[in-house]
């Protein structure tokens, strides 16, 4: 089996910091199921410190690599912290499953569980929930407390977890459930797509649900059972294709094959995904992916819903291929995405879907050709899987082709840093009149995206190496509406 994939480089001003992309994606493990290739440009800023061509071998191993990086934002409250602690235990799940897990790998990701879990109980409210900033808001959440609480059942396999924790967040679960079925939508939810609107309070009452489901919960336990009845009517009338999406794995996690259902569309390349709103092709004339988050996360909902039904067909595998050709597209160069839940949720899936189609079986080699003589060669087996290996492109601007041969899982992608930002955000001025330098930091960030507000946003500004604050000086944050 071949394909082959060209890889268009070039440069141009503006472009992102980072940059990644599945360029080369096939699979053959396991049940034969075959993630297809495609053309995937490569764009290169102006200054660029190293353009790179890596191939991990198996589906989880560039996330695997970058356990504590997977997203990079600040981490200033309770959903971002998770963000770093939910992919870590659905990778020790994959790698125990497929008999991968090493003590090393054990040892350093339980050693983030372990913290993870000690950071999160900072933002515990003494009623047993959890909120964005613990006790500084004055309501536990109802979103978080259900995301806290089925992350940390499925870590207790790994860590130490205080029973009476978890416990106690159930309860505080229970106690806000409507007599409907629903919950209650208790404290300040910064989640936009799960913000009821036409769909009213059936996303946060599915994914309350999914969360029991999760943590070990039965269709028949009362919660559950309560929580099913609630949302169940609203199937065949819910207008948001995340509400669509999300209803679809409940049901599947509840193994109600019948209502585990939602319309698929296919898009070039193999690929499938779904959207929030409806498809067009992007005019903007922009190489690399640009996926809206909710996007991810509802198309991985979609993959989780097809690998989660009672019997996995070879039919859902072949639509799940499709669906993990789109995601890998998506990954940053750390494999994680956008933001935090569309990496908690797709990697989840991932780690689902590279269980089902895990084969010990099988090798292949990836070479890497450039027009003018660049050539590179990797070989991948069960012994090696693993590894990332990665090797530098040289010849940047120029045309490469990757071809891929054997009977394994394989993935190539192409990553770019650069060094510095064209528009610096800071601006420091010094004032020549004093002995000692004062220094004067302005910090202007604001929203550029398309929603009407910009949710939750988080600025962390950190003092330059070697300066300290002045005795009676601080920081202060003014908010200009004008010219905004």
């Amino acid at each position: 089996m071949e394909d082959t994939v060209e890889l268009i480089s070039w440069l141009e001003r503006g472009a992102p910091t980072l940059l990644c992309w599945a360029c080369l994606a096939w699979c053959t493990a396991g049940k034969g199921s075959r993630v297809g290739g495609g053309e995937s440009p490569s764009l290169l800023p102006r200054r660029w410190s190293g353009c790179l061509c890596s191939v991990p071998g198996d589906l989880m191993g560039t996330a695997l690599q970058n356990l504590d990086h997977l997203v990079q934002m600040p981490h200033g409250c309770g959903e971002q912290n998770m963000v770093l602690f939910a992919p870590i235990v659905y990778v020790l799940q994959y790698l125990e499953k497929t008999r991968q897990l090493t003590p090393e790998i054990k040892e350093r990701a339980t050693g983030f569980l372990r913290n993870g879990y000690q950071i999160q109980l900072q933002y515990q409210h003494p009623d047993g929930s959890y909120s964005e900033f613990g006790t500084k808001d004055e309501y536990g959440n109802t979103w978080l407390t259900a995301f806290v609480v089925k992350c940390f059942v499925q870590a207790k396999p790994y860590i130490f977890l205080d029973n009476r924790t978890i416990q106690a967040a159930l309860t505080w679960l229970e106690f806000h459930q409507l007599p409907n079925g629903c919950f209650r939508n208790v404290g300040q939810l910064f989640h936009t797509a799960m913000k009821g609107g036409v769909d009213g309070e059936v996303p946060l009452a599915a994914y309350i649900t999914a969360a029991y489901l999760e943590a070990g919960e039965t269709p028949e336990s009362p919660v559950v059972r309560k929580a099913l009845g609630c949302i169940a009517p609203s199937l065949p009338k819910a207008a948001s294709t995340y509400t669509q999406a999300l209803l679809a794995y409940t049901f599947a996690l509840a193994k109600d094959s019948q209502r585990t259902v939602i319309c698929s569309l296919p898009f070039p390349g193999g690929q499938i995904h779904w959207s929030q709103t409806s498809y067009k092709p992007r005019p903007s004339t922009s190489p690399w992916s640009q996926p809206l988050s909710v996007d991810v996360e509802l198309t991985a909902y979609v993959l989780l819903a097809v690998l989660s039904k009672p019997n996995v067909t070879e039919s859902d595998l072949t639509t799940a291929s499709g669906i993990v050709a789109w995601l890998t597209r998506q990954q940053n160069a750390y494999g994680g995405f956008a933001s935090t839940q569309d990496t908690v949720v797709a990697l989840q899936a991932l780690a689902k879907y590279a269980a089902l189609t895990y084969s010990t079986k099988g090798i292949a080699e990836v070479r890497v050709r450039s027009q003018r003589g660049f050539g590179r060669k990797f070989q991948v087996s069960y012994q090696n899987r693993l590894l990332v290996q990665e090797a530098t492109l040289t010849e940047v601007p120029g045309k490469f082709s990757v071809q891929a041969h054997g009977s394994c899982c394989v993935f190539t992608r192409v990553g770019s840093h650069r060094p510095c930002c064209d528009n610096p955000l800071l601006i420091a001025f010094s004032n020549p009149k004093l002995s000692i330098a004062t220094l004067f930091l302005i910090f202007s960030p604001r929203y550029t995206g398309k929603r009407s507000i910009s949710n939750m946003v988080i600025v962390e500004v950190s003092l330059l190496s070697g300066f300290i604050l002045a005795p009676g000086s601080g920081m202060s944050v003014r908010s200009l509406e004008s010219g905004w």
